[in-house]
């Protein structure tokens, strides 16, 4: 499926992200000068792909001897430091990724004189002061630990006195947001992850694997051997700071002051706003007269503005609750809906895990649209909305990828745009983006292509098409400003492209996300497309029914800008696309990397008194 930029698809990946538990990096710097002999890597195009073969299915290396285990490392080992010695990587998010599993091979190894090592060289690869302080954290006190046999009441005691030193404003969000993940973790539920999902994706390559999956490997023992044995007494220490800072001032909140709302009296004309995304509840919402346009899994027409839950329409209440307990528990909110979360996932056996994570997966596509919706229209009672849905797939097995699917997803995307234009549509959010990688996953689930690097071409190919309609479709409706999320990567949109947030377009902004006091959030994505930003954490907005709940991502950080503009198009209907961008450009306020949006300032440089 496509990325939707929220919080909440965190949960349904947090399974194999938690492979890489005992290792915290999660931001960027600027690229260095190149080395000299080694080639310059510009683009994750340029990176080498390649498998390595297996001799039983993943699943069962998460029990196996560790001699096995260590021989599969070893070959991983050699291929990243080789890649490292070879090429001058311009990309601090993909150098991340490469010391992150560095760290894990060290860990599984033993090898503990290591550890300090890389923790520092990942610390010089942050450029936001919370992850740059919270690094390596963990894997440095259980490197301490083992080397000193120190017990479970010493881990909790250090994990206390270290995050309880930090700057609190810095890091306050990333602690609450690790003893979350902290909480979740579960041996059943990698074990689980790896049997209905990753042994498939082996079997049906034949056990010639991408050597991600080895990395996964390598981080699922480590969790499983070094972090599980020490998950209360890391979770009790998280606790302990995060209690011992509940009295300390919040963060103070830039954002609220700049907003305002349009009176239903106000001299204003009615505005269309289009989402296109996984689908919107239009019943909480006044609509245009065509309503909407919707396609399937295979970009086939389809009837259904929002998505069906099908067999899982009996149990919503319930997922409800876990959608609203898995945002809690990131909060490090004790509620009872994250305390159900926590008692779900820990009653999860390993054959239970793939109904869990395509149910959760479906309440995030089900609910995605519509909270979207509700932030874009906040406050303006001159919007009618019109919904663009694409029923993305929510089952772990993916689509297959053909380029009879590209060709109908290119034709998509044209008669989406063309029914915005129809509907006179001002403003259109996109919640989303995907790049070719999606499609190397894809192809390699179901073992078309002969070679690794035959898979990357096709992929590059099938998304040129949809790549090329898309920016074509919304490049030939001037009159339409279009709003996209940036992503929730925290990396860098020149290295990986992606659409619709990678475009260069004259209709089109790409955003990024800060928290209530302006500050980038740690998950945002950004890049030279990224040119404004606005407030992406923990927004509150509609679920289907009208149930209200706090998601976070650049998600809710678009509709914010699209919400700025619809406004503006209703008070001053005469205003055009150029207009309206360059005014939102020029009321934004810059701060380093972000360029915050001011609403109500915006309106008032255009004459608008809000």
């Amino acid at each position: 499926m496509s990325r939707l930029l929220s919080s909440l698809s965190v949960l349904v990946t947090v399974v194999l992200a938690a492979c890489q538990a005992a290792v915290v990096a999660n931001a960027q710097t600027p690229s260095a000068p190149a080395a000299a002999g080694r080639q310059v890597i510009t683009s994750a195009e340029q990176l080498p792909r390649r498998v390595i073969k297996l001799d039983k299915l993943p699943s069962q290396y998460l029990e196996a001897p560790r001699a096995e285990v260590l021989a599969l490392a070893e070959v991983l080992e050699r291929n990243l430091r080789d890649d490292l010695e070879r090429f001058d990587i311009q990309d601090a998010a993909t150098l991340r990724d490469y010391v992150s599993s560095l760290l894990a091979l060290a860990q599984l190894r033993g090898d503990w004189a290591a550890v300090p090592a890389l923790v520092e060289r990942l610390k010089s690869l942050q450029d936001k002061p919370g992850p740059r302080a919270t690094t390596g954290t963990i894997a440095t006190i259980l490197a301490e630990q083992q080397t000193g046999r120190r017990d479970a009441a010493w881990v909790q005691e250090e994990v206390r006195r270290r995050y309880g030193a930090m700057n609190w404003r810095e890091v306050a969000d990333g602690v609450r947001a690790s003893k979350g993940r902290m909480e979740l973790l579960s041996a059943a539920l990698v074990k689980g992850a790896f049997e209905q999902q990753v042994d498939v994706m082996a079997r049906n390559m034949n056990l010639a694997v991408p050597e991600d999956i080895v990395d996964a490997i390598v981080g699922a023992r480590v969790q499983n051997e070094m972090v599980l044995p020490f998950k209360a007494a890391i979770v009790a220490g998280l606790q302990a700071v995060v209690d011992a800072q509940a009295a300390a001032a919040p963060k103070p909140d830039r954002w609220t002051p700049r907003q305002f709302a349009i009176a239903p009296t106000a001299a204003a004309r009615e505005v269309g706003v289009g989402i296109w995304d996984s689908g919107v509840d239009l019943a909480l919402f006044r609509t245009t007269a065509g309503r909407g346009i919707a396609f399937d899994r295979e970009m086939r027409p389809s009837q259904d503005l929002l998505r069906p839950l099908g067999d899982a329409q009996a149990r919503w209440g319930e997922l409800k609750k876990l959608v609203k307990g898995s945002m809690d528990l990131q909060a490090a909110l004790d509620t009872e809906d994250a305390r159900l979360l926590k008692q779900t996932v820990a009653s999860l056996k390993p054959e239970q895990v793939r109904q869990f994570r395509e149910e959760m997966a479906l309440a995030s596509l089900y609910s995605h649209g519509t909270h979207v919706a509700g932030i874009a229209v906040a406050g303006n009672p001159f919007a009618r909305l019109y919904t663009a849905t694409l029923l993305w797939e929510h089952r772990t097995e993916p689509v297959k990828p053909t380029e009879e699917l590209a060709r109908r997803t290119a034709a998509a995307y044209r008669q989406i745009v063309q029914s915005f234009r129809d509907q006179k549509l001002r403003v259109v959010n996109m919640s989303w983006r995907y790049g070719a990688s999606r499609y190397e996953g894809a192809l390699a689930w179901h073992n078309v292509g002969a070679s690794p690097e035959e898979r990357k071409e096709l992929a590059r190919r099938l998304f040129a098409i949809e790549r090329d309609a898309l920016r074509a479709a919304i490049a030939a409706a001037p009159e339409i400003l279009f709003v996209a999320g940036s992503g929730n990567e925290d990396n860098s949109a020149d290295f990986e492209e992606y659409i619709p947030a990678g475009f260069n377009l004259p209709n089109l902004l790409t955003v990024g996300a800060v928290d209530q006091a302006g500050e980038e959030t740690s998950f945002s994505t950004f890049g030279k497309t990224v040119v404004v930003h606005a407030n992406g954490f923990e927004v509150e907005s509609f679920l289907p029914g009208g149930d209200r709940v706090k998601f976070s991502g650049t998600s809710m950080a678009s509709p914010q800008v699209a919400n700025l503009a619809a406004k503006l198009f209703a008070l001053k209907p005469d205003l055009t696309v150029a207009q309206v961008r360059q005014a939102i450009l020029d009321g934004a306020e810059r701060d380093g990397r972000v360029n915050l949006i001011h609403p109500r300032k915006t309106a008032q440089r255009l004459g608008i008194a809000p």
